[in-house]
């Protein structure tokens, strides 16, 4: 059995010879012409080898022909390490050669039902490149296609392949390689892109994978772990945010951002100042290049709809205030496509995967992580409480927002500490919180509605009678929105 750590970008079509002129490839050793590859992937009527994530494929290059078996990994920012079983192929499967043993009798009871499913064929270009640091890494340029059912999908990635050295390596490499050149991280193998082409299956946004912290986790270990997590989530949703017109996938690229700076303001005791000043920065400034879309797409999906079955709604010019906002939407839409900071996804995820590989504690922290959580999740309550008091009296706009902003990382930290921490009790303070945080962020989406309406309807009377009306509407659904989460709040302070 090999194994094979590797780290997959994808890249457009248009700047694979920029590419071939990087510092990195002018060094690098060209190991050949390129070769066409011609792959054939296998699996039962029932897709029985997808379902527990096992690739069999034959490869013919030239006269040769390989039989190549792998398995599934865990894959953030495009890396991997995966065990792969390699040998030539004379027309037969042969699965002798496997030494995981349940492994073997799996493939070797199933030979018989194996037929092709989908295949690829693309040209590499392959280079061999050291680094100063004396690491050694094969660079793989693969550009051609994907095919199933007489479909077809685009295939043009990079591979950063480890020959000796750490994983780390390939991450530097790649960090160096998207500071010029608009790289992703991609954790989809092309075996992957076969089945989705095969099942006609469209790519769905992602939530935060599930982490379960144990008591043995060390502070750094556990915001690594919730970091990567986080990491995943952000990278599962920013290809979908170029190509598709589901809102789901901006929610939740911001979603990432937030739980990200979360975790940098709860586990700042044992990392460096400046380290969180920076990233916390870098995300806020992130989730504001998508901010305007998203405030849209509450709009137009959410907040005019559920306005629009109002008995008389349509007497109030409310539909075309709805198509106002669904054509602002459509130019935002093209404007975020072409914005620079979408380009740079790639570098950020990149960087930050890096960064977090060599990520060391600034002191050492004695108590158990347990005791740590605890003592971060009093100082997050006793800040909330303070935000609640003042809301409490003032009961405006700002001081609600305020409330909302103290209220959001006291969510993630009871979320990302919940195994480690006496169940009854942070179950009953983690419903309350979740209660007020939806109830406020009702309030927060009808105050930015209001505001960008006002923007949008400034020359036009008709609308702006129509944002009226919607005020008009809005106003006691407010009251009730802010009532239930002071309501909620009250049980805790």
């Amino acid at each position: 059995m090999g194994k094979e750590t590797e780290l997959k970008l994808s890249l457009p079509t248009a700047c694979i010879d920029a590419l071939r002129e990087h510092p990195v490839f002018a060094s690098a050793e060209s190991l050949g012409e390129p070769k066409t590859l011609d792959n054939t992937y296998f699996d039962t009527a029932d897709l029985q080898l997808q379902a527990q994530h096992i690739a069999v494929r034959t490869r013919q290059q030239g006269d040769s022909w390989l039989q190549t078996v792998k398995c599934a990994s865990e894959s953030v920012a495009g890396l991997s390490l995966r065990p792969v079983w390699e040998q030539s192929y004379t027309g037969e499967f042969d699965f002798s050669g496997i030494d995981l043993k349940p492994l073997r009798k799996k493939l070797q009871s199933l030979q018989s039902e194996l037929n092709p499913v989908f295949s690829t064929i693309f040209t590499r270009e392959s280079y061999f490149y050291k680094t100063e640091s004396g690491a050694e890494i094969l660079l793989m340029m693969d550009q051609g296609e994907v095919l199933a059912k007489g479909q077809q999908l685009p295939l043009c990635e990079l591979e950063l392949e480890l020959v000796s050295g750490s994983p780390q390596d390939l991450l530097e490499v790649a960090v160096q390689l998207a500071e010029t050149i608009p790289v992703q991280p991609s954790d989809i193998s092309k075996a992957e892109r076969g089945y989705r082409l095969f099942l006609a299956k469209q790519q769905k946004p992602m939530s935060m994978p599930n982490v379960v912290l144990t008591k043995k986790h060390t502070s750094l270990d556990a915001f690594k772990t919730l970091a990567f997590a986080c990491l995943a989530q952000w990278q599962g949703n920013i290809s979908g945010v170029a190509v598709s017109n589901d809102p789901e996938f901006i929610h939740q690229l911001r979603i990432s951002q937030r739980r990200l700076r979360a975790l940098l303001r709860i586990f700042s005791p044992i990392l460096s100042p400046s380290w969180v000043a920076h990233w916390s920065d870098v995300l806020a400034e992130n989730a504001r290049v998508f901010a305007e879309i998203r405030d849209l797409d509450v709009m137009c999906d959410e907040i005019l709809p559920s306005v629009l079955l109002q008995p008389g709604a349509e007497e109030w010019s409310l539909s075309s205030l709805q198509q106002l906002v669904a054509m602002q939407r459509d130019q935002s839409r093209v404007v975020l496509t072409e914005h620079p900071e979408l380009q740079k996804q790639g570098l950020f995820i990149l960087t930050l995967a890096f960064e977090l590989h060599a990520l060391e504690t600034t002191r050492s922290v004695d108590q158990p992580l347990s005791v740590f959580a605890q003592l971060r999740i009093e100082k997050l309550l006793k800040r909330a409480k303070k935000s609640y008091r003042k809301a409490l009296k003032l009961q405006h706009e700002g001081a609600l927002h305020e409330l909302r902003k103290t209220l959001k990382p006291l969510r993630y930290a009871l979320e990302f500490f919940m195994a480690v921490l006496p169940e009854k009790k942070t179950m009953k303070t983690y419903q309350s919180v979740v209660v007020a945080v939806r109830a406020l962020g009702h309030v927060n989406d009808h105050h930015v509605t209001r505001r960008v309406l006002t923007g949008l309807t400034a020359n036009d009377p008709q609308y702006q009678v129509a944002l009226a009306y919607l005020s008009g509407l809005q106003s006691a659904t407010l009251v009730d929105h802010q009532k239930t989460a002071l309501r909620s709040l009250s049980r805790l302070f």
